[in-house]
C-alpha cells in the first residue's frame, strides 16, 4: 500500500564526534567503542527534547525538529552550548577518573565535538518504532559534515548553521560567515558559531546564587516536562507572557540583549505588567539548570509594592522525566521592617498569584502537547 509522505519543515541537526576515525583506527578497539558510544548516548540525551532523534551514523547523532519548536531562536544555541558543556565534562571526568593505561583510554582529550544545524523541507519515513527522513536538504546537511571550517579558522568545537537557519532563527549574530561548495548545491553559506567561550562561561565558578540558608522566600512546584523544555517556558518573554503575565496584558516582556546579542547575563527584561514595573537583570546563567535575575522595582511607598531583590531559579531534573522548579527571592534591603512587609506581601496576595499563574502554566503545557505535530 503506497504511503501518503507530507512534506514539513523544520530544522536537522547533526552532532558530530571530531578525531573519532584516528581515535577508532589507532586504539583498542573494545575500549575505543565503549567510549564513543557512552558519548553518542550523552549527546542523543541531551539533545532529546526538544530534538527528536532520528538515528546515530557511526559517530554522528541525527535529529529534528518540527519548525514550530524553536520559534525562539534562542533556544537553539543554547541547546547546542549547553550539549557541548555536557560533552566536555564527561570527556574530562574520563580523562580523570581512568585507571586503564590503554591508548584508547589516553586519547580520549583528543576527541571533539561538531554540529550542523539546517532549516528545510524533508518527509518523515516510519520505520517500525523509528523514523528517517529524506531530502536533498537532508543530503545537504550530512554534505557539510565534510566543510573547511577548521582548516579556514583553526576552530575545533563549532556549529555549523546554514544561512537558512540563521534567518529562520531571527536572532542577532556576530558569527563569521563562510562559503562551501557542495554538488550539486554549488555555494553554501554558513555562519560559525565558536563553542569555546560558551563552555568557559559555563565552567566559571564565580557566580550570583541564592543558596537556600539566604532566602527570604522559597517557593516549589513541579511541572511534567524536562529542564530544558521547563526553562523555555520560564525564561522566554513569550512564553512566560502565556501563563505568567496574561491576567494583566497580552504583551509580553521588552527584552534588552546584551553586548553578544544574546539573551543571557548582561540581558535584561521589562515588565510593565500588574500594579508595578520592573526591571531585572540576568546576573547569572546557567541554562536549563539554573538562572538568577536582579530584580529593580519603583517604590509606591517606603515598604510597599514590588521589592528590590535577587530571585534564582533551580531547575531539578526528577527521576520521571519532569522538572522541579525552585524559586529562591533574597531582598536587597536586610532591614527588618522590609522583610517583615514582604512576608505580609506574600501571605495576602504574592502566594496566591503564584499559585493561579503555576495551575495556568501546567494548562499552557497541555495545550501545547495536544498540538504538537507528531
Amino acid at each position: 500500500m503506497p504511503v501518503d509522505y507530507q512534506a514539513r519543515a523544520g530544522h536537522l541537526l547533526l552532532a558530530d564526534i571530531s578525531g573519532y576515525t584516528k581515535f577508532l583506527t589507532g586504539t583498542e578497539l573494545e575500549h575505543a567503542q565503549s567510549i564513543i558510544r557512552e558519548l553518542i548516548m550523552l549527546v542523543r540525551e541531551r539533545l532529546t527534547p526538544p530534538m527528536r532523534f532520528v538515528k546515530a551514523e557511526g559517530d554522528a547523532v541525527f535529529c529534528y525538529a518540527d519548525e514550530s519548536v524553536f520559534r525562539d531562536g534562542e533556544r537553539l544555541i543554547e541547546l547546542i552550548e549547553v550539549c557541548y558543556f555536557e560533552f566536555s565534562n564527561r570527556l574530562l571526568n574520563m580523562s580523570r577518573n581512568t585507571t586503564c593505561s590503554c591508548s584508547a583510554c589516553a586519547a580520549i582529550g583528543t576527541l571533539d565535538l561538531k554540529f550542523i544545524c539546517h532549516f528545510g523541507t524533508f518527509v518523515v519515513d516510519r520505520e517500525g518504532d523509528g523514523v528517517d527522513l529524506a531530502g536533498a536538504d537532508v543530503i545537504l546537511a550530512h554534505r557539510l559534515l565534510k566543510n573547511t571550517v577548521a582548516e579556514r579558522t583553526g576552530l575545533k568545537a563549532y556549529a555549523v548553521l546554514t544561512a537558512a537557519c540563521i534567518q529562520q532563527l531571527g536572532v542577532p549574530t556576530k558569527m563569521p560567515l563562510l562559503e562551501e561548495y557542495y554538488e550539486p548545491f554549488g555555494v553554501t553559506i554558513v555562519g560559525v558559531h565558536d563553542l569555546q567561550p560558551a563552555l568557559a562561561a559555563m565552567q566559571d565558578r564565580h557566580r550570583r546564587y541564592v543558596r537556600p540558608e539566604e532566602a527570604d522566600f522559597t517557593f516549589s512546584v513541579e511541572v511534567p516536562v524536562p529542564p530544558v523544555e521547563a526553562w523555555h517556558y520560564y525564561v522566554n518573554p513569550v512564553q512566560r507572557q502565556r501563563w505568567k503575565c496574561r491576567y494583566f496584558s497580552k504583551k509580553p516582556d521588552v527584552a534588552t540583549r546584551n553586548a553578544k546579542g544574546r539573551i543571557g547575563t548582561g540581558a535584561s527584561m521589562h515588565c510593565s505588567h500588574g500594579p508595578g514595573t520592573a526591571r531585572w537583570e540576568f546576573v547569572d546563567w546557567r541554562p536549563f539548570t539554573s538562572v538568577t535575575h536582579e530584580v529593580t522595582a519603583p517604590r509606591l511607598l517606603p515598604y510597599v509594592g514590588l521589592h528590590d531583590e535577587l530571585n534564582t531559579f533551580d531547575f531539578i531534573p526528577t527521576a520521571d522525566g519532569r522538572t522541579q522548579v525552585v524559586c529562591r527571592a533574597r531582598l536587597k534591603n536586610r532591614s527588618r521592617l522590609a522583610r517583615l512587609t514582604y512576608r505580609v506581601q506574600r501571605r495576602c496576595w504574592l502566594n496566591a498569584f503564584d499559585r493561579r499563574t503555576h495551575h495556568a502554566l501546567l494548562a499552557v503545557i497541555a495545550q501545547d502537547r495536544r498540538t504538537q505535530p507528531i
